[in-house]
């Protein structure tokens, strides 16, 4: 499916959501996640803006597209003016939001006999259809219809129009990354849709982000598409497979252009470290050596075991 919220759903059961704010040492960071510490007690307190907005979106009926634009509202209300570090947090909170919501009107759908591929077949669309297309972009959401069936997703776009110039630099790019890999999709019909050179450019990416950003409100997000993007490098993708004919180890076009240009562009990356010993053992037909190597990679959590 074109969605990349769905080509990660296998491992990760809420989509962009529920990743809980961490307590750490670092009092900067504590800052960051909307926390403070009482220098004298030592005490960990939760920022009351986030906890009167938490509130906020628990007393929500998640049920309802229409809330999302209320949980909106409250966030630019409360959070306006405040610092980079807090919006942060309360993003947080939103985006799990909006994914309880996506999760619930796709439960909904999936229950309903409505044939909304009508949207895109270039017949006239009735007029029920069009004002619940109308709804869902008015909340920042998008029905898609693929291989005959219909579903909903979020419009990273208008989230990223919303909301980024209140959060800091860091999830700004985040969700302006996100926006874009929602934009561009992944796969179709079991199928990677992007070129070999964009699949190896987002697992960079991540891997610099994450880098570059330790502290980051959403860094298990970004480890886990990293993650999810590098076994598809390493393993194959269900129509897009590793080996052309696997009985005689003969690499797909994909994977020889997305390892040459891993290993070209970007040699000392971590990525390149790992494709390296695995191509190498690749072009010498070396399968148990293919398969010693991606079960450390495994056991290392550097990739997922879909096996």
């Amino acid at each position: 499916m074109k969605k990349i919220g769905l080509l990660l759903l296998v491992i990760l059961t809420l989509q962009f959501s529920a990743c809980n704010q961490k307590t750490t040492e670092n009092n900067q960071q504590q800052d960051s996640i909307g926390y403070h510490f009482n220098d004298t007690l030592k005490i960990l307190t939760e920022a009351p803006e986030i906890s009167a907005y938490k509130s906020f979106l628990n007393n929500l009926d998640s049920t309802d597209m229409n809330t999302v634009t209320e949980a909106t509202n409250q966030f630019k209300t409360v959070f306006t003016n405040k610092r980079p570090g807090l919006c942060d947090s309360a993003f947080v909170l939103y985006q799990s939001y909006l994914d309880t919501v996506e999760t619930k009107l796709n439960e909904q759908i999936m229950n309903d006999t409505t044939d909304y591929s009508v949207l895109y077949s270039g017949e006239t669309v009735p007029k029920r259809i069009l004002d619940f297309q109308s709804r869902l972009q008015k909340n920042g959401f998008k029905i898609i219809s693929e291989e005959g069936m219909a579903y909903i997703e979020q419009n990273r776009d208008f989230v990223f129009g919303q909301l980024s110039d209140m959060v800091s630099p860091a999830m700004k790019n985040y969700m302006q990354e996100i926006a874009i890999e929602n934009k561009e999709g992944f796969s179709s019909d079991a199928a990677i849709t992007i070129s070999p050179q964009k699949h190896v450019d987002r697992i960079i990416w991540y891997e610099n982000f994450i880098k570059d950003n330790p502290g980051f409100a959403l860094l298990d997000n970004c480890k886990n598409y990293k993650k999810a993007y590098l076994t598809y490098l390493i393993t194959g993708f269900d129509n897009t497979p590793l080996f052309e004919y696997s009985s005689d180890m003969i690499l797909t076009p994909y994977y020889t252009k997305a390892w040459n240009y891993l290993i070209k562009k970007y040699p000392d990356s971590e990525a390149a470290s790992l494709i390296n010993p695995y191509y190498t053992a690749a072009k010498q037909k070396q399968e148990n050596v293919m398969k010693d190597l991606k079960k450390q990679y495994v056991i290392k959590g550097l990739i997922y075991d879909f096996q």
